[in-house]
């Protein structure tokens, strides 16, 4: 497959179990797959594969730019950042920015695990699904109204 010659460090056999068994709905799993896949159509993505001339304006325009950088999804990212470290009880730069992109990590702790997989689904979905508008506020409301239910 293409995204696996992309990103040969990744494990896959653990990012695709990850996807899988992740407590998030079938919704969720779809678009996540999409961004995982790299089928979202960012100018990077365009350039690639030849509909556009360049893959520049004046930021990369790539999946991770978009998940964890650019404006306010940076903002959110590390708000983001610091819920998932006081969840794996790590320092939140010690929580890389590509888990967003594919969750190929495992917990010792099977709680833990599926806590941060629901985290990381519902970030992707903020930003991949639908024409809302960015930023912090608006993301802090959607965690809430989305409501973690434990085992």
């Amino acid at each position: 497959m293409r995204i696996v010659r992309k990103y040969p460090q990744a494990n896959w056999k653990r990012l695709w179990t990850n996807l899988h068994t992740a407590r998030i709905s079938e919704a969720q799993k779809s678009t996540w797959f999409t961004v995982i896949d790299d089928l979202i159509p960012t100018k990077e993505r365009l350039a690639t594969i030849n509909f556009s001339e360049t893959n520049r304006c004046r930021e990369d325009d790539t999946l991770q730019h978009r998940l964890t950088q650019c404006g306010a999804s940076k903002l959110i990212w590390n708000w983001t950042r610091q819920r998932k470290a006081a969840i794996t009880h790590t320092n939140p730069m010690d929580v890389p920015e590509k888990w967003a992109l594919g969750p190929d990590f495992q917990m010792l702790l099977p709680q833990r695990h599926k806590a941060l997989m629901w985290w990381l689904a519902h970030l992707v979905e903020y930003h991949i699904q639908g024409q809302r508008r960015i930023s912090l506020l608006d993301y802090m409301d959607f965690m809430r109204r989305a409501r973690w239910k434990p085992d």
